[in-house]
């Protein structure tokens, strides 16, 4: 999991987003307004709304990264078992899970690179510090 998530305001620009995830080397942005988290924004999201252009450019739309991202995301809490967690992932289609506490405060962020770093030397991997529990939009928690 890690724990220093960079984050992204739904106000800033499609493509000033786009160039810190180049920069920083990643391919999901948690969205966060007002300390609540309200979306995520993946490469794909960006990619699938751009054009390429004659040298393989990206060239990214004059949007908000509030109308890309995917708002009220699947989200999982540090209670959550890892194996679990990689079930719903696979399951959902996802390659990141925000992490957030009881009290909805975004503390880190699982990826599918996450858990494959798992399985590259069983003798080194150790286990998340973190067990998780995922709540969504159908769950009982979000009813409340």
């Amino acid at each position: 999991m890690t724990r220093d998530v960079i984050v992204a305001a739904p106000e800033l620009s499609l493509e000033a987003a786009w160039r810190i995830m180049q920069r920083k080397r990643i391919r999901h942005l948690p969205v966060v307004s007002q300390g609540a988290l309200v979306g995520i924004l993946s490469d794909r999201d960006v990619l699938l709304l751009s054009t390429s252009g004659p040298k393989g450019e990206v060239h990214v739309p004059d949007l908000k990264v509030g109308e890309a991202m995917t708002p009220a995301p699947v989200v999982c809490d540090p209670e959550f078992p890892v194996g679990e967690l990689a079930r719903v992932m696979t399951e959902r289609k996802i390659d990141a899970l925000p992490v957030v506490s009881s009290t909805g405060a975004l503390v880190g962020l699982v990826t599918s690179t996450d858990l494959m770093l798992l399985l590259i030397d069983w003798d080194e991997a150790k286990p998340l510090p973190y067990s998780y529990r995922v709540f969504g939009a159908d769950s009982p928690e979000a009813v409340a």
